[in-house]
């Protein structure tokens, strides 16, 4: 694949924009709207008809499935992608594949089939669309990241367009969770949900950026033919079959650890950002606006805090500045966990407070975003210079399908349950113990962290200068 030059890397990095913005939508917002659960202000505004029109205990059921094989499925899309044959390339062809029933299945999901309470009907269409939903933005999404590894020349490029994106995801989150609750005070969700489809446009980026020759067998033999002949030094990739693909991915121990790191945190993280609107609206008592206030502060910092967690990292190592970042997001947590409305009447000290642990924890948010790019494209590049082995994706694949279980359990199986959990006159008791789920499994991520290898302290390092 054709490389892209440096300065052209934070156009490539924003393709991925829209598809993650509606995903932020559907996870953070559109699951929740099916029910009244949890919400106080605006209601009518946050939730479809201001009803349930779902089963909760077996709609929660469906999601968990539904994520589940998102996760599965992320190991065979993988594959799918690393070996696809085609005269156009194996990246432009699969995202296509994988973006239009995307689109569509999303659209779907701002449609209920019925607007009665408790519909069963409702249940299985939304359970099935979510299906389709995150089995499609997978195979696009695993596929874009793979080229990480493909369009970039060097670590300090990989690092670079990780950096980017984890950018534009700070503008994808400042938007999905700080503009999106003021837009509620006017717009229902739905409608909102519904605008944000043209977004998903952004992915033609990469289908135009993506230079890449035909990878039919007889046209790969012609152009190894061609470099033997005129004597070009080129890495010709090694075509990886699919079990080995899988073999080699986890044989790789220091892969393997990171994400033992990453899903711990990830558990707690998904927990948060999913249910961040309930607990601000519920256990906190704010209003859209001060939702989006509060919002605001926690990410309108990150492009200046992502500069400050690239010169620690810098100086430590990623080990460490990844470490930090965590403590970071945890003390945040401990904030949003004080401003509760049972234990502070004042409205505006426990605005004040949410806005002061925001901020606090902007500094993790950027390092969460870059890192889980930064970290299968390095890994892939390295195999791929070491034994000429190409499977970018399936690096992807195997942090998603890691990610997708603990945020499936996260985010269903517990978050949809202890919202309902209410003690005497206290409807919110439930969504007020999510902090301290998010601050529990970010303390043992900062312990397990300390088992990555050394390499780890090395990645992203500045190199000592020789005199």
């Amino acid at each position: 694949m054709k490389k892209i030059s440096r300065k052209k890397l934070p156009l490539y990095a924003i393709a991925g924009f829209g598809p993650g913005m509606i995903n932020l939508i559907i996870a953070a917002y559109l699951v929740d709207a099916l029910s009244t659960a949890g919400f106080n202000n605006n209601i009518e505004m946050w939730t479809y008809a201001n009803k349930t029109l779902v089963m909760t205990a077996l709609f929660s059921i469906l999601v968990l499935i539904a994520k589940l094989i998102d996760g599965l499925a992320d190991i065979p899309l993988a594959a799918l992608t690393d070996g696809f044959k085609s005269k156009w390339g194996k990246r432009r062809p699969s995202i296509i594949i994988g973006f239009i029933p995307m689109v569509i299945s999303y659209v779907l999901f701002c449609f209920p089939l019925s607007y009665a309470d408790h519909s069963l009907a409702n249940t299985l269409w939304f359970g099935g669309l979510l299906v389709v939903f995150y089995s499609a933005y997978t195979l696009t999404m695993v596929t874009y990241y793979g080229t990480y590894s493909e369009v970039t020349k060097s670590q300090e490029d990989r690092v670079y367009l990780s950096n980017w994106k984890a950018f534009f995801d700070t503008i994808q989150y400042a938007l999905g969770y700080a503009l999106i609750p003021l837009l509620v005070g006017g717009f229902n969700i739905r409608m909102i949900g519904l605008g944000a489809t043209v977004l998903t446009l952004t992915m033609v980026i990469a289908l135009v950026m993506i230079k890449e020759k035909s990878t039919l067998p007889k046209d790969v033999a012609l152009e190894k033919e061609k470099n033997l002949e005129n004597k070009e030094d080129v890495i010709m990739e090694i075509e990886v079959p699919f079990i080995e693909s899988v073999k080699l991915t986890i044989k790789n121990k220091s892969f393997m650890t990171w994400l033992f790191v990453l899903a711990i945190f990830y558990f707690g993280l998904m927990m948060f950002l999913t249910g961040q609107n309930v607990y601000a609206s519920g256990a906190m008592g704010l209003e859209a606006w001060q939702v989006a206030l509060m919002n605001t502060s926690a990410f309108a910092p990150v492009p200046i805090m992502l500069f400050i967690y690239t010169k620690i990292m810098k100086k430590v190592g990623f080990r460490r500045a990844f470490q930090s970042a965590i403590i970071s997001f945890a003390i945040s947590m401990l904030a949003f966990s004080i401003a509760y409305v049972q234990w502070i009447d004042s409205l505006t000290v426990r605005l004040i407070i949410g806005m002061i642990g925001g901020t606090i924890g902007s500094y993790g948010i950027g390092a969460f975003f870059s890192a889980p790019y930064m970290i299968p494209a390095e890994a892939a590049a390295q195999e791929l210079a070491a034994t000429g082995k190409s499977h970018p994706s399936m690096y992807f694949a195997m942090q998603g399908l890691f990610t997708a279980v603990v945020g499936a359990v996260s985010t269903t199986v517990i978050w949809l349950n202890i919202k309902e959990i209410t003690r005497g006159d206290n409807p919110f008791y439930g969504a007020h113990l999510m902090p301290y789920i998010v601050i529990g499994a970010c303390l043992v991520a900062v312990v397990v962290a300390n088992q990555l290898p050394e390499n780890y302290d090395k990645l992203g390092k500045a190199p000592k200068n020789i005199s």
